[in-house]
């Protein structure tokens, strides 16, 4: 089992699941040399022990891994890990084309011939290199955000020159998709990826498939036997160009169809009218089989035929046409008496109650597909092919569509990056911008993220919002004029523009009323951080120089404890003034912690406290005097 996390061949380390197939499992996986997210093909264990198949897989997958093509899905490497066979692709961002036919309904069938181009465009590049995929379907033809096709799913393509992967009497390929000559398990030439993209073009413009059966062997022989309905008697209106290029590649005989892939692009742009062309007239629609004869009997059927033996003849013939016709009769009734039942719904269903819903119903379960879904929990029933309430034979089987759960995605690191590059990364993550909260900060440039929300690393699900907080830089303030002003009025004053005074000095003035500041550092109109240190100067009366300023000094200096950080140390400094013997000091924090006390004691008068605060988050600290806030700091 491969288990998110686990790194495959050292440099593959396993993200989560995508999609699973009849052959392998693909997985999503960063290759740790660089970082890029790659989609890891990893071979179903029953396949890894047959040497021949692994053999023959490793050769054509490092012959498909040197194709490199606009519309294919690149191969970047393929290997071996112990037992783990892996094919390491490019990565494709968006849905398959059937998700988008079962979201959208039926194309436009300008839409479908832009597709469908883009497929044989691709296809023509394979061919030309001697490749054919002999699995194309709308599952393994990828639609990126930008409308561009990407095919994928060569895990079953071969060599034209080497052996068929397959082994004796398997036929690969998806029913609903095969060509003729594949359903008879006969050879496969470039003709059969045609027939399977006429078959994707019919299903695009009209919603539906060209065949349709309760098993897939009814399938299978629809294929061989049937002609496929008109698409316009499906869809009204639809252009002559489109049902003449679909038909012509839906035709029996690979002779019939479209010679190349490059024939078939031309007509899907427009660029030639080879629809129109009827196909080459043949005498024989199939070989009949060769009889040997022994001796005598050889003898007698190369001399002339006489009357006699072609009467025998003839009645022999009209005999095994009576047989045929008997036993085909037989084989139509028996078809028409097997009762129809109602399908269920099985949409919302757990597969194992949807599994019991079909048995009780006298019909088969199949899991045609695994997609994500936010709605639907893993494992439940998304989608079905047949509709609920519809009649089909007993015993078919349904296919269904099951989800695997919500699509998870790993949040990126967008801390110390623009907010452009943020939104870049965030949008390549599948991921959107919600909340964005700016905020001055010291240590990170403007228009830069601090923080986010979920946190880099995290697995969330597709689309979910990540949250920023953007510095806008350092704060600037304007020094404000206090020169003049009683030195209480200056504190006020001070810590409404956010600025903290650091030092006071005194001078003395017999002109003046002590407590009157003369001087200011910096001046008035200076664009300051509120960080910087603010000091003044005060008048005091002859012989008061050494004396403590009349009220209270306060100063304050904060700094994260490391960048990027939401944790700060503030410095208080307190001076107590002259007054009452003792007073009482307090200083209260508030932050993301909540709110605590951090001093209170009685001091005498001129004590000088120190207190180095740690705090979290937005932060603001109280200091009071005798029961009376004398400054406020919000570092």
């Amino acid at each position: 089992m491969i288990a998110t996390g686990q790194v495959v061949a050292g440099q593959y380390e396993i993200l989560h699941r995508i999609s699973e197939g009849g052959m392998s499992t693909v997985y999503a996986a960063r290759r740790r040399g660089d970082g890029t997210i790659v989609a890891l093909k990893i071979l179903r264990e029953q396949y890894s022990t047959d040497a021949d198949f692994v053999e023959r897989f490793e050769r054509e997958a490092k012959a498909v891994s040197e194709l490199v093509h606009p519309h294919m899905v690149r191969v970047f490497d393929s290997g071996r890990d112990g037992t783990v066979h892996y094919i390491a692709m490019e990565y494709v961002e968006g849905a398959n084309l059937k998700e988008y036919i079962r979201r959208e309904g039926r194309l436009a069938p300008e839409r479908a011939l832009q597709i469908a181009a883009q497929v044989a465009d691709a296809l023509e590049f394979a061919h030309s290199h001697g490749i054919v995929h002999r699995d194309i379907k709308p599952q393994n033809i990828l639609l990126t955000p930008d409308a561009q096709v990407k095919v994928t799913d060569f895990g079953i393509a071969r060599a034209l020159s080497s052996v068929t992967i397959t082994q004796t009497g398997t036929v690969l390929g998806s029913v609903q998709y095969l060509s003729p000559e594949q359903a008879r398990g006969g050879a496969v030439s470039r003709s059969a990826d045609l027939y399977a993209l006429g078959a994707v073009l019919f299903e695009m413009v009209t919603g539906q498939l060209p065949f349709d059966g309760d098993t897939p062997i009814a399938i299978a022989l629809a294929h061989i036997h049937k002609t496929p309905p008109a698409p316009s008697s499906l869809v009204s209106g639809l252009p002559d160009r489109v049902e003449g290029i679909i038909l012509r590649a839906l035709m029996k005989s690979p002779t019939d169809r479209y010679r190349s892939a490059g024939e078939m692009r031309g007509d899907l742009l427009g660029e030639t009218d080879l629809w129109r062309v009827p196909p080459p007239h043949r005498l024989i629609e199939d070989t009949p089989a060769t009889m040997v004869l022994p001796g005598a009997a050889l003898e007698e059927a190369q001399a002339p035929p006489t009357r006699q033996s072609m009467a025998v003849t003839a009645g022999v013939v009209f005999g095994m046409l009576a047989i045929g016709l008997w036993g085909g009769w037989q084989a139509f009734s028996r078809y028409l008496a097997v009762p129809e039942v109602e399908v269920p719904n099985f949409v919302g269903q757990p597969l194992e109650a949807a599994q019991k819903m079909a048995e009780a119903g006298q019909l088969g379960l199949q899991v045609g597909d695994q997609v994500y879904s936010a709605d639907r929990p893993p494992n439940t029933v998304v989608s079905q092919e047949q509709p609920a309430g519809k009649l089909v034979k007993r015993g078919r089987s349904i296919s269904v569509a099951v989800s695997m759960g919500a699509e998870t995605v790993i949040v990126p690191d967008v801390e110390r990056r623009s907010l452009l590059e943020a939104r870049l990364l965030i949008d390549q993550a599948q991921l959107r911008v919600g909340e964005m909260r700016e905020t001055f900060d010291e240590q990170v440039k403007g228009g830069f993220i601090m923080e986010q929300d979920p946190q880099p690393g995290a697995r969330v699900e597709r689309g979910r919002t990540i949250n920023l907080v953007v510095s806008k830089g350092p704060q600037r303030l304007e020094m404000p004029n206090v020169i003049g002003q009683p030195l209480t009025n200056a504190r006020r004053l001070l810590q409404d523009v956010g600025v903290t005074l650091s030092e006071v000095r005194t001078i003395t003035n017999t002109d003046l009323q002590p407590g009157v500041i003369v001087a200011q550092s910096p001046q008035a109109g200076t664009r300051i951080k509120a960080t910087d240190p603010v000091s003044v100067t005060v008048t005091v009366r002859p012989g008061e120089e050494s004396a403590p300023p009349p009220a209270p000094l306060v100063t304050a200096q904060s700094q994260p404890t490391a960048p990027g950080t939401n944790e700060k140390v503030t410095t208080v400094q307190l001076v107590v003034p002259t007054g009452d013997p003792s007073q009482e000091v307090k200083i209260i924090v508030v932050d993301d912690a909540g709110v605590r006390t951090i001093v209170r004691k009685q001091v005498p008068p001129g004590t000088r406290i120190n207190e180095t605060i740690r705090t979290h988050g937005y932060t603001i600290v109280q200091i009071y005097l005798q029961g009376r806030i004398v400054q406020e700091i919000r570092p």
